[in-house]
C-alpha cells in the first residue's frame, strides 16, 4: 500500500506541474486577438423549468458585440413557466420552419419568432433531455456554425467575435471558451469586474474554475487532448456535428461530443481549439446539496465515457495523448488515487502510534506545496487575461486558497468518491441544479 501510495504521490505532483508549466509556456507565446463578426451563427439554448433566469439568458445576449446570429431556444417540455416567461420577454408569435437535417429528435409542438427581437426563436417540445433538445435544434438552424450555451451561461461581450474568427482557419471543427463562475462577476454594458463577495462555496469554485481552465484545459488543449467542450459554452461547425450524429442521449453530453469529435479527426488536420479569450460566465451551485449533485454527475459521465469509448481508449493508449491524459491523469490520478487516498487515510489513524508521522508529515508537506503551485499559477495566468482581484477581495482570494488546499480537497474525494459508487450501483440521473433566481441586471450601465 505504501508503495503504491508513493507512486501517486509521485505522480500527483508530476502532473500538475507538467500542466503548470505546458500553460505558461503557452502564455508565453505572442498572441494576436481576432475578432470575425461577419460569420453566421446559430446559437442553441436548451432550456428546462428556466423560468428564474431565462430572462437573465435574453439580457446576456442583448449585450453581445454581434450581431450576424439567430438565437433558438429550446422548451424542452419544462413543467414550470419557462415558455410563458419566454412569451413575456421576446413577444412570441407562431411561425413555421422547415427541418434542414435529420438528427435523432422528437417531433415539436410549435415553433416560435420573436416580434420584438428578430433574430430570436423558441422551438416547443415535449421532454426529451438536454442532447435531444440540441439536436432537434440543429436540424432546424439555419447556419452554418452552431454554439451551444446553459440557459444560466451569459457570454462576456465580445466573446462571440472571439470564438467566431478561430474558424478563419479551416482545419477548426469545433472551438472552446473559457467558463467562470457568473456569480464572481458584477456585469455590466461597459465592464465586467470580479468580486469574491460570495459564500465561501462559491468563492472556492470561482478559484478552481481558474485554475482548470487557465492550467489543465489550456496544457490539455496545446497537447490537442482537449477532453470536453462544456455544454456551457461551444462552437462547432455544424457539418462535424451531422457528421457524428449530434449529442448522445448521455449523462455528460458535452464530454461524449467532445470524445466522438476528437476520435473522428485524430488521424487528420482537424483539430479543436481553446480560446482562453472568448469568457462566458455561468451559475455555480449555492448550496452544499446542489453542488454534490452536480460533481457527482460529471464523475457518472466521465466513467460512463471510459466505458462508451473503451476500445479506442486502451488500443490508443500508447500513441496518442488523449487517451494517455484520459487513463494517467484522469482514471488513475482522478478516481483511484481517490480511494487510495482514503484507505490510507484510515489506515494511518489506526496505526498512527506506530513512527509513521514522518512519513505523513512529508506527504502532507509535498500535497500542500504542489496545490499552493497550482493555485498561485492559474490565479497568475487568469491575471493576464484580465481576471484580477484587488483590496478586499485578494484578502479573500488568499483565504480562499487556503481552504482550497485543506478543505475543498477532502469535498472534492468525497464527490469524486460517491459520484464513482453511484454509477455503479446504478443511481445515475441528471440531478439538475436549482437555478438561483437572482436578477444579475446585465444590462445596467457601469456603477
Amino acid at each position: 500500500m505504501k508503495a503504491l501510495l508513493e507512486l501517486f504521490l509521485l505522480l500527483g505532483i508530476f502532473f500538475p506541474i507538467f500542466h503548470i508549466v505546458n500553460a505558461v509556456l503557452d502564455l508565453r507565446k505572442k498572441r494576436k486577438i481576432k475578432k470575425n463578426m461577419n460569420r453566421r451563427i446559430s446559437i442553441l439554448i436548451p432550456c428546462y423549468n428556466e423560468e428564474k433566469i431565462i430572462k437573465n439568458t435574453v439580457e446576456g445576449l442583448l449585450r453581445i458585440e454581434y450581431y450576424n446570429y439567430e438565437c433558438i431556444f429550446i422548451n424542452d417540455g419544462s413543467t414550470d413557466n419557462t415558455l410563458k416567461e419566454l412569451e413575456k420577454t421576446l413577444k412570441l408569435m407562431q411561425t413555421e420552419r422547415a427541418k434542414k437535417h435529420n438528427l435523432n429528435s422528437k417531433d415539436i409542438k410549435q415553433f416560435y419568432k420573436s416580434k420584438k427581437y428578430r433574430n430570436m426563436y423558441v422551438i416547443d417540445k415535449e421532454n426529451g433531455g438536454k442532447s435531444e433538445a440540441l439536436n432537434c435544434a440543429i436540424t432546424y438552424s439555419m447556419y452554418d456554425y452552431v454554439v451551444t450555451l446553459d440557459a444560466d451561461s451569459i457570454l462576456k461581450k465580445d466573446a462571440l467575435a472571439i470564438i467566431s474568427a478561430c474558424f478563419d482557419d479551416p482545419d477548426v471543427v469545433a472551438a472552446s471558451g473559457v467558463i467562470q463562475i457568473l456569480q464572481s462577476f458584477k456585469l455590466s454594458k461597459k465592464e465586467d469586474k470580479t468580486t469574491l463577495k460570495l459564500n465561501y462555496l462559491l468563492r472556492l469554485q470561482a478559484i478552481e474554475y481558474i485554475k482548470s481552465c487557465y492550467c489543465y484545459k489550456a496544457s490539455l488543449a496545446k497537447l490537442k487532448s482537449l477532453l470536453v467542450i462544456s455544454g456551457a459554452f461551444g462552437a462547432f461547425k455544424k457539418d462535424i456535428l451531422l457528421e457524428v450524429n449530434g449529442f448522445s442521449h448521455v449523462i455528460g453530453e458535452d464530454l461524449d461530443l467532445t470524445l466522438k469529435i476528437q476520435f473522428l479527426i485524430q488521424n487528420s488536420n482537424k483539430k479543436i481549439v481553446y480560446m482562453p479569450e472568448a469568457i462566458c460566465y455561468t451559475e455555480g451551485p449555492e448550496t452544499f446539496k446542489d453542488y454534490v449533485k452536480q460533481r457527482k454527475r460529471w464523475q457518472q459521465s466521465f466513467i460512463e465515457s471510459l466505458f462508451s469509448f473503451k476500445k479506442i481508449i486502451f488500443k490508443n493508449f500508447f500513441v496518442k495523448s488523449l487517451p494517455f491524459f484520459m487513463i494517467v491523469d484522469a482514471l488513475f490520478l482522478g478516481i483511484i488515487s481517490s480511494f487510495i487516498i482514503v484507505i490510507f487515510s484510515l489506515l494511518a489513524i489506526i496505526n498512527i502510534i506506530n513512527n509513521n508521522i514522518f512519513h505523513i508529515l512529508i506527504y502532507f508537506l509535498i500535497f500542500i506545496a504542489v496545490h499552493l503551485t497550482y493555485n498561485i499559477a492559474g490565479i497568475s495566468i487568469a491575471y493576464h487575461y484580465n481576471i484580477k482581484y484587488k483590496g478586499i477581495d485578494f484578502i479573500r482570494v488568499i483565504f480562499t486558497v487556503i481552504l482550497d488546499i485543506f478543505f475543498y480537497r477532502i469535498v472534492i474525494l468525497y464527490t469524486i468518491i460517491t459520484g464513482t459508487i453511484s454509477y455503479f450501483t446504478n443511481k445515475r440521473g441528471w440531478n439538475k441544479v436549482n437555478r438561483s433566481g437572482r436578477n444579475y441586471n446585465v444590462l445596467k450601465k457601469e456603477e
